[in-house]
């Protein structure tokens, strides 16, 4: 692969390196990857995006879009359903128990 420095965004200079990449808990291996001294962004060059993109097909994480669900209350709790799409490639059709909590002002996690 060649590697050119190209300039940041933010005026600094990016640099190459070769670091563990985990994309949505999937370890895509040890990849060159640029990054900025200055801002901290990092780049994966189309070599390194590739073995990231089939990591993740691999797992069938990959073009699972956003979809919009909606919330309702039923007694004292809210509800959601969610769409089977994303529960198939999840691989939790079975799964009994999970946990929830928030992240941010706007945001949950599910774990299972």
């Amino acid at each position: 692969m060649k590697k050119i420095n190209y300039p940041c965004p933010c005026g600094g200079r990016l640099k190459w390196k070769k670091e563990k990449i985990v994309r949505d808990e999937i370890d895509c291996g040890i990849l060159d990857i640029e990054y900025c001294e200055t801002c901290g962004e990092e780049y994966l060059p189309d070599e390194s995006l590739e073995i990231v993109e089939m990591k993740l097909k691999e797992n069938n994480l990959w073009g699972v879009e956003r979809k919009e669900v909606q919330f309702w209350k039923s007694g004292k709790s809210i509800v959601l359903r969610l769409p089977t799409k994303i529960t198939s490639a999840l691989g939790i059709n079975k799964i009994k128990k999970g946990y929830v909590y928030p992240e941010g002002k706007n945001k949950f996690v599910v774990e299972f």
